[in-house]
């Protein structure tokens, strides 16, 4: 019987994994509604899309799809093979500048525009991403598809039903919540789309900005806080030495 340790889940782990499928759902929801009906973070949907079009004589759009698959690829096994150099291993957060800036410059690009130049340059930064990140607090997740996630949700709850150890039930629920913000992501951006069509992945940029930002405010209070911490060790002590 396969028995898990008691995992202390760490908040900001959490937060970036739960904050990174949201943008998976969001960027997919965008280019699916916007962008020629192609994902750039569900593969497995591409390759299905890509088959029936085939058998249909509907090949339209079969090149933009083959090419984000490739990209997709690409961008795993390039991020896989200079992790290292590229100091993605230490610093796995620096993968998503690449998203931030092309999606930025994507938000001004009109429709007009054949989304074989939009769409694999996307799956390509996506594909970084979900290389760069693969863990919350110990437990392998996939921040870019979902099948995965639902088969590790099941797994977990049936696990939890069949030995009824506890963590079990705590990965189950976190899985819950990654499938949660995936869904949030693709509904939050369905419903931007019919406001702002193609300048909705501007929101993209714009939430990473605040994420980063925000993540950097509280590193910094938990530093102030230890500092602060430290300091009344210190001054006790001092009080207490100089009592002696």
């Amino acid at each position: 019987m396969r028995l898990l340790p008691m995992r202390k889940i760490s908040r900001h782990s959490k937060r970036l994994a739960l904050f990174l499928t949201f943008c998976a759902g969001y960027v997919d929801a965008y280019t699916f509604i916007v962008r020629g009906n192609t994902l750039v973070a569900g593969q497995t949907g591409n390759v299905v899309f890509l088959s029936v079009g085939l058998i249909q004589d509907n090949v339209s759009d079969a090149s933009t799809k083959v090419m984000t698959l490739l990209s997709f690829m690409m961008g795993v096994f390039l991020l896989t093979v200079y992790k290292e150099k590229l100091r993605v291993v230490k610093k796995p957060i620096l993968s998503l500048f690449p998203l931030a800036i092309l999606s930025l410059i994507i938000g001004f690009v009109p429709l007009t525009v054949d989304n074989i130049y939009i769409v694999p340059p996307l799956a390509f930064c996506m594909g970084l991403v979900t290389t760069a990140f693969g863990q919350v607090s110990g437990i392998a997740y996939n921040n870019a598809f979902m099948t995965g996630n639902i088969k590790r949700t099941m797994l977990a709850f049936g696990e939890y039903v069949r030995t009824k150890h506890t963590p079990f039930l705590f990965e189950g629920l976190i899985f819950v919540s990654l499938l949660s913000s995936f869904v949030f992501g693709v509904v939050f951006s369905a419903y931007l789309t019919i406001f702002f069509t193609e300048k909705t992945i501007l929101g993209l940029p714009i939430m990473m900005s605040v994420f980063y930002l925000s993540m950097l405010l509280s590193s910094f209070r938990k530093k102030n806080e230890s500092c602060g911490g430290c300091g009344k060790i210190q001054a006790e002590y001092r009080k207490g030495c100089s009592g002696q």
